[in-house]
């Protein structure tokens, strides 16, 4: 969730975090590399609108495919995804979903070591 967002909008982002990880789960009209190395949802950020969602990921376990892979997979099944997403959700719009790898652990490890190198 985020900060300086509304409730409605920590509700939506909240739902929408919770369907994806279903939707991944059931694996129906996805991408077969997203049936095979499964995603974690990290974060939802929702526009004060409810009109875009910007989704952010990580595998789930070590996987076989980089990030790139990752974002491709989302990519070929967005409109499936979305089209789940609206059935699960009840909203007045289907937002507009934009997936983003969640680079903030690697960012956290990078820190890490910067620092105990110095």
């Amino acid at each position: 969730m985020q900060l300086n967002s509304s409730s409605r909008q920590q509700k939506v982002a909240g739902l929408i975090s919770q369907s994806l990880n279903e939707i991944f789960a059931r694996g129906k009209q996805i991408d077969i590399r997203l049936i095979e190395n499964k995603i974690t949802i990290t974060n939802v950020k929702i526009s004060p609108d409810l009109k875009i969602a910007t989704i952010y990921f990580l595998p789930f376990v070590r996987s076989k495919i980089s990030s790139d892979e990752y974002l491709d997979a989302l990519e070929a099944s967005r409109f499936a995804i979305r089209k789940q997403l609206t059935e699960a959700i009840n909203l007045k719009y289907s937002p507009e979903i934009r997936f983003f790898y969640d680079k903030g652990a690697e960012n956290a490890l990078e820190v890490e070591s910067v620092l105990k190198r110095i």
